[in-house]
């Protein structure tokens, strides 16, 4: 019995040692929340009106009801809309930010949507941005469901839907 505990514990330390020495999840998550080449460039082109009615269109696409919408010339939009299906539905608060180049999205964005969602007692919230998030982001995991979109996944669902970025 001892030798099977001794074996048991031998090859536990082997395998710890081997998942040490692969590369880190973190490089994969980092590849999520960095920008991309010629197609982030497209994305960062659009002016304010332009991703305004990209980010409603999509939202509409996805069954989304608007409820209201406010937009500034600087390329940020908060809009409030309801998913009608029951169960899954709600009630949703949706940021989108038209991103600087090479400007991440940081921390205290996330954390005012978050206190949004919470405030008005809404069921998610979600961040749409062209650009990507810095990699302090994805460490905040107290509060109300959020879904966070970059620019690479925004093209993508973009193209899921049929929505050209022209």
């Amino acid at each position: 019995m001892f030798i099977l505990v001794t074996i048991a514990i031998l090859v536990g330390l082997a395998l710890i040692l081997l998942i040490n020495r692969s590369s880190p999840p973190v490089a994969a998550e980092r590849a999520y929340y960095q920008p991309r080449g010629m197609e982030q460039q497209r994305l960062e082109r659009l002016n304010p009106e332009q991703f305004e009615r990209l980010c409603i269109r999509l939202l509409e696409e996805m069954g989304l009801v608007i409820n209201s919408f406010n937009s500034n010339k600087q390329g940020m939009i908060d809009i409030t809309a309801v998913n009608p299906r029951p169960i899954t539905g709600g009630d949703y608060i949706v940021h989108c930010v038209l991103a600087a180049p090479n400007e991440p999205i940081d921390s205290t964005r996330i954390i005012a949507l978050s206190d949004t969602v919470r405030a008005e007692g809404a069921s998610k919230g979600i961040f749409i941005t062209t650009g990507f998030f810095s990699e302090e982001v994805p460490k905040l995991i107290e509060g109300p469901p959020l879904e966070l979109i970059n620019g690479q996944r925004f093209r993508q669902i973009l193209g899921e839907h049929r929505i050209s970025l022209a």
